[in-house]
């Protein structure tokens, strides 16, 4: 038994009540056989909205999860990520995120501690499958697929929609999620925490699911979605140690990928809609890429950030 253990699951949340809800009867139902303690720090990102504390009240009367609510006024993930890692290492030596659209199997947790443990990680990330709430379009389970690795695979940075890390990395680093980036900021964070050190593996077991919802299944929304990831690309990398040739060397991959993506587009033609919201996705990437190319670093200071 290891009842003096705390893992503080961190979930930061605007106007999802119900997803919410959801996402914290998961963390509710976490089985973790050496009897470790889960808590669940929520940081609502609308002080004016009763809708998280109210669902934290519900799921505390109704299974006993010890869940801290937190505002954080400053919009944007970064600021409220930030708040909820401020409290979570005052509480716990083992920190975990979770999003507010995602659901958790009753052994995530567990499996992410027992990778970490086996492979001696400093942080241990995995994928997050996609659950449709509609009758999605035929192309969407292929174009909304994870990556699929192997546990115990080494990794350059991780994603906050399922990851598990020690509390006193935050100690590495000057600033924590920089509110600069409106994508990226989690890859960024966990980038320079390897820069400082820290070993990131795989866990391909027991990952969460996330709720897809009908407003996203279109070419329009995918298109813009990887524009915006294209162009965070060059500013996180010039802030971390792939800051060596980032912008020629980005500014050449975004041609590429416009180049592939016209070519699938066209083939979309005769091939059908997913080749063609395929190609328009990788042309969207491509674009983004070499805007990013030609912005500066975002060197922002994340709220609360002083390690």
């Amino acid at each position: 038994m290891n009842a003096s253990r705390t893992i503080a699951v961190c979930i930061a949340t605007l106007h999802r009540r119900d997803e919410l809800a959801r996402a914290l009867r998961s963390v509710a139902l976490q089985r973790l056989d050496d009897g470790t303690r889960v808590v669940a720090i929520v940081v609502n990102n609308d002080p004016s909205d009763p809708g998280p504390e109210a669902v934290a009240a519900s799921i505390r009367a109704e299974s006993g999860l010890a869940i801290e609510v937190l505002a954080e006024p400053v919009r944007g993930i970064a600021p409220a990520r930030n708040r909820a890692l401020a409290r979570a290492r005052d509480i716990a030596p083992l920190i975990a995120f979770l999003d507010d659209d995602e659901e958790a199997p009753a052994r995530w947790l567990a499996s992410l501690l027992r990778t970490k443990e086996v492979h001696r990680a400093d942080v241990v990330t995995g994928t997050v499958l996609s659950r449709f709430e509609h009758d999605a379009p035929d192309w969407a389970p292929a174009l909304f697929a994870r990556p699929e690795r192997a546990t115990g695979s080494p990794r350059p940075w991780a994603f906050t929609g399922n990851v598990l890390f020690d509390a006193a990395l935050l100690d590495r680093l000057d600033r924590w999620f920089d509110p600069r980036f409106m994508q990226g900021e989690d890859r960024h964070f966990f980038a320079r925490l390897v820069a400082r050190g820290a070993r990131i593996v795989w866990c391909a077991d027991d990952a969460p699911t996330e709720l897809v919802p009908a407003s996203r299944t279109n070419a329009a929304w995918l298109a813009r979605r990887m524009r915006a990831i294209g162009r965070s690309v060059t500013p996180i990398e010039l802030d971390t140690p792939r800051a060596a040739f980032a912008r020629p060397r980005n500014l050449a991959k975004g041609c590429a990928w416009i180049a592939i993506g016209g070519v699938q587009l066209i083939a979309g033609l005769l091939a059908g809609a997913a080749w063609r919201v395929r190609g328009r996705s990788r042309i969207a990437y491509g674009v983004g890429l070499v805007e990013g190319a030609f912005e500066g670093a975002f060197a922002g200071t994340a709220s609360g950030a002083t390690g």
